[in-house]
């Protein structure tokens, strides 16, 4: 036959929640929280805005230069060239001195550089996004003199086109791309003829697209993007220190307030976060424990007080008791070896003294000894499962943990609903072994019954037994009950109720 004598042997249940050793909370400091996260944010949302932008805009910038490649460039300065020679045929002895030719260049450098249908028709935002004149237009002469240029000051002016190059354009149709001159920025340049009506060259379009790579703008350059991004910052770092004062820091200061309490052994303090983020797991959780901890602190007083109960009843009883026992005897014989003798009355005035010590001491340790009634509950049940195991036969396992204490009337329906139970093991289940849990979860308690017996009764109506263990459970304030057979064989018989927490009884 086999007891476990422990207070909670965790076989039967899984999921418990096991005890920890006590810790000593530090008083937080919650004030600088809201600071430093919102410094985090900031600090970390300026290099991720940087590196966004950054992706964002080359890849952008190699879908231009890839528009660029398939000659994007070249097409419009053929047709920029076919425009000029159309509306205005090009003479070098322009009385305004090349006035009318600078503004179209000027109008048509603008055209290529519009979001929408400009050199390239999704990324030419990209153009004024790198560079504050990323096209620069001229007209030169045949022999590659600069006659017309836009804009007419503040970019420095390229290297002409080589010997080479005006002997290709000036037999071309078409507009040809000219070297590139080794500058730091990614440039490409276009030459376009310029003919009459009869087919003669009479001057050539030139168009250069300069402008820097994504990175060194961001780097080393000036963006209309820095007072956006510094507003962001300011804008960010605002909400996030009001979103962290009033959701996590106000929390916070909840808990550290219910822990200071309890720290004091006051736990009628309590968080009530019912979120369903992890600072209300969180919460919750706590609530839970300060419960448990408050049903072990009072079940340890019981039981310390109990304990000394009994050991001042033993020591009266081994010592007093018995010499007062012994002082009575050692009087009883000296009154009757005394007889008649003058004073044998005080002897026997001396005897009755003593017997009325004997019995107030009796009554004394009767007092002092501990009724089953003054046990917590779980050592009450404990004490029935091992009574009852002693006299089946049956080895028991207890896994019996410590529980807040119910109403009397709720304790005495648990304990025969546990007499019935086991009285059911012995009498139909032929089994050989029983278990029985007590535990907490959440705000239920669950008493579960069971064992490797047959399984469920043929006829389960037959008798009462059944049906007052059902008819018991569903009293219980908010009380469940199932009945059910164990995939390994044997029956379950489990019980659950709400708890109803009583300041004493």
């Amino acid at each position: 036959m086999e007891v476990s004598a422990r207070p909670a042997t965790h076989v039967c249940f899984p999921n418990d929640l096991h005890s920890e050793p006590a810790m000593t909370l530090p008083r937080p400091r919650l004030r600088g929280l809201v600071v430093k996260l919102a410094l985090f944010y900031a600090l970390l949302s300026l290099p991720t805005l940087m590196l966004v932008e950054a992706v964002i805009l080359t890849h952008e910038f190699q879908r231009l230069m890839q528009g660029l490649a398939e000659g994007n460039l070249e097409r419009a300065a053929s047709e920029g060239a076919a425009e000029l020679a159309r509306h205005r045929p090009w003479q070098a002895s322009d009385a305004d001195g090349g006035a009318a030719t600078r503004i179209w260049l000027d109008a048509w450098a603008l055209r290529l550089q519009q979001p929408r249908g400009g050199l390239t028709p999704d990324e030419s935002y990209l153009l004024l996004e790198l560079s504050d004149r990323p096209i620069t237009a001229s007209v030169l002469a045949p022999d590659g003199r600069e006659l017309v240029r836009t804009p007419a000051l503040g970019d420095p002016r390229t290297t002409p086109p080589s010997a080479d190059e005006l002997a290709r354009v000036a037999v071309a149709r078409e507009a040809i791309v000219l070297r590139d001159d080794g500058s730091a920025y990614r440039t490409r340049r276009a030459l376009a003829p310029l003919r009459d009506a009869d087919g003669r060259l009479r001057a050539l379009l030139s168009v250069e697209l300069r402008l820097p790579s994504p990175w060194r703008h961001l780097l080393s350059e000036s963006s209309f993007e820095s007072p956006t991004v510094f507003g962001f910052l300011v804008v960010f770092g605002l909400a996030s220190s009001i979103f962290l004062a009033a959701w996590v820091t106000r929390r916070l200061n909840r808990i550290a307030h219910a822990a200071r309490g309890w720290s004091r052994g006051d736990f009628s303090d309590r968080i009530d976060d019912h979120s369903q983020d992890e600072l209300g797991a969180l919460s919750t959780l706590l609530d839970r424990m300060a419960l448990d901890l408050k049903g072990l602190l009072r079940t340890r007083a019981q039981l310390a007080t109990l304990a000394e109960r009994q050991r001042l009843a033993r020591d009266l009883h081994d010592t007093v008791k018995q010499k007062a026992f012994a002082l009575n005897l050692q009087l009883a014989t000296a009154r009757r070896l005394l007889g008649d003798a003058p004073g044998a009355e005080r002897l026997e005035q001396a005897q009755r003294v003593t017997q009325q010590i004997q019995q107030e001491l009796s009554q004394i340790l009767d007092e002092l000894r501990a009724s089953d009634a003054d046990l917590p509950f779980s050592e009450r049940l404990r004490t029935r499962v091992v009574e009852w195991s002693h006299l089946s036969g049956i080895a028991t396992d207890a896994a019996l943990e410590d529980v807040p204490p119910q109403a009397t009337q709720i304790e005495e329906s648990l304990l025969r609903i546990v007499d019935e139970a086991l009285s059911n093991v012995l009498r139909h289940s032929g089994a050989s072994r029983a278990e029985v849990g007590l535990r907490q979860q959440a705000e239920r308690i669950h008493l579960v019954i069971a064992d490797n017996g047959r399984g469920a009764p043929q006829q389960p109506a037959a008798g009462m037994g059944l049906r007052n263990l059902r008819e018991r459970a569903l009293l219980l304030p908010g009380g469940q009950f199932e009945l059910d057979e164990r995939p390994d064989g044997g029956l379950r018989v489990a019980v659950s109720f709400l708890v109803v927490e009583t300041s004493s009884r």
